[in-house]
Formats: structure tokens, sequence, C-alpha cells
């Protein structure tokens, strides 16, 4: 049913949840939904918005998104949570593991051309895992990481306007065919703050946490001796405009700062969540800027 309905759709859709289920919503009208901010409501409409998650990793789940090219292009991505966990598989330390594949694809159902293996611990959704596809299904790259990479930290005292952290792990890249690089990485977090974002075609706001994080290169920790912006790991590590509402002035192109004894390449990946509904936009690095625009949670 779920596929049946977003096939179908040739507009923004979103995500409307009531006592008997979720259903998608057709926008070629915009509609005026419940904030997710609003007291006393979220997803069911009886859930607070301060307990309900930044990312709901629930089996089953999609999100769709509209995703706008640095050239003006537009196209649309989907991200699904598979059903059932798997082993992670691959090299890393965690191949015995049993993670959730999370599939990236042009249509739903469709041919993925990323599958990172996700997995809540704590308060923490993380990475262990990602594989690269080209068009014919075929495996191009394969990367692990050690002991792994933050998608998102849902802590209290993580998702306060002002937290900063630093996240150091390994990454292993294999190239179907090549020879592994090996590379130590840095990413520096900060909470800018909370934003009340609106998204094209959805006539209520969502009430926001913004985060931002930039590759670490330098320190007295030795990461990110390798190139920290070789790649992004599909999450959006990659180098992009910066602007900190928790300072009230954007930082200029070619301007760093010392975090933790290392040096922050300016212009980091911007990240909205939003309770209930997990990421709703992403920005920043010269990378296309994704918003969401359809959802189905199980």
């Amino acid at each position: 049913m779920t596929s049946r309905l977003i096939k179908s759709l040739s507009l923004s859709v979103f995500l409307v949840c009531a006592p008997s289920g979720c259903e998608f919503i057709n926008f070629d009208a915009p509609m005026d939904l419940a904030p997710p901010s609003d007291p006393g409501t979220g997803l069911d409409g009886a859930v607070p918005p301060s307990s309900a998650p930044l990312y709901p990793f629930q089996p089953g789940s999609i999100w769709q998104y509209t995703v706008t090219a640095p050239d003006g292009g537009v196209s649309r991505k989907f991200v699904a949570i598979d059903r059932q966990p798997v082993m992670v598989g691959g090299n890393g330390p965690h191949q015995l593991d049993m993670a959730y594949p999370v599939r990236t694809s042009g249509s739903v159902g469709g041919q993925a051309w990323l599958v990172t293996m996700q997995q809540k611990v704590g308060d923490q959704i993380v990475n262990w895992r990602e594989e690269s596809f080209d068009q014919q299904g075929q495996m191009t790259l394969d990367v692990n990481w050690e002991p792994q990479q933050l998608e998102v930290d849902q802590s209290a005292e993580r998702t306060r306007p002002g937290a900063s952290w630093q996240e150091n792990y390994t990454e292993i890249i294999r190239p179907s065919g090549g020879v592994p690089t090996t590379l130590r990485q840095s990413e520096a977090w900060r909470v800018v703050g909370q934003e009340l974002l609106a998204l094209p075609g959805i006539m209520t706001p969502f009430q926001t946490i913004v985060f931002q994080k930039s590759a670490v290169v330098g320190g007295s920790n030795d990461a990110g001796t390798g190139d920290a912006g070789a790649r992004d790991g599909g999450t959006g590590t990659s180098d992009a405009g910066k602007s900190d509402a928790a300072t009230g002035r954007p930082m200029l192109p070619g301007e760093s700062e010392a975090v933790d004894g290392g040096t922050v390449f300016t212009m980091p990946k911007t990240l909205w969540y939003a309770r209930g509904y997990g990421k709703v936009k992403e920005a920043g690095g010269n990378q296309p800027t994704e918003e969401l625009s359809g959802l189905e949670l199980k």
C-alpha cells in the first residue's frame, strides 16, 4: 500500500497521523497541519514533542526528499529503513553485529545507490558500514568505520544550543577491485540553536534543532591526518557554508577557528532535525540541498 501511494503522487506529500494510522497527503493545495512543536501533540497527537526522537528510527519507514543541485537541477531521493536487521558484513569490527540496512534510491523500491548499515546505540544513531552501487547494481565502494561514524546524537546534553563535541574514527575505503585506503577522520559537531523552518509546499513550519558538522584537520589527537574531505560517507561531512545562529554572524570564506586543538574547516554541513520527523533539511558544502517532501513512519 505504501509503494502504491507514493508512486501515484506527482507533487509534494507529507505525513499526517491520526488514531486510525498514517497516510500520505497530496499537497496540490497547501494544508495547515498541527505543528509538531505544539504542547501535547506529536506523531499520533498524544506524544509530547520533547520526548519524541530526533530520528524516529523505525523499520519500514520511508523519507522522501526534494533534492536541489548547486546548478539548480531538481530531483527526488528516497531513504528507507529495511524491516529486518541483518549482519553488517564487510571487513570491519562490526561485521558480525546486527544493523538495519538504510537504502537511498531514486524511487520507492528502486535500485539503491547507497546502503548504509545503521543501528541505534543508546542516544545515538551510528553508521558502521556503507556500500555504493552503480546503475547495474554492482558494488563500487565498500566503506567501514571504526568504531563508528555518528549519524546523529539525540541526548539532552548534545541537543542543547551551544553544545559542541568532536567525533574521531577510522575510515577504511575499499574500491571494488582496488587497494583499500585507511584514513583517520575527525568531525566537529555543534548545536547552533533552534529554528522554526518552513519548507516548500508545507504550510506549517517545523520546530528544528540545527546541527553543523565540519571536518577537523590537525590538533593533538592527530585525527584527520588523511584527506578529511575525501568523501562524505553519504552523510554530509564535506565542507559547506556556515551560518552560526549561536554567535549571530555567518563566518566568511577563508576564516577558521580552533576547536579542541584542531583547525576546523569553515563552511560545514548544516542539518535540521525535527522531533518525531527526523532530518527535514540538509544544506551546504557545494552539495545538493535536501528538503523533506514526504514521509511514512511505521
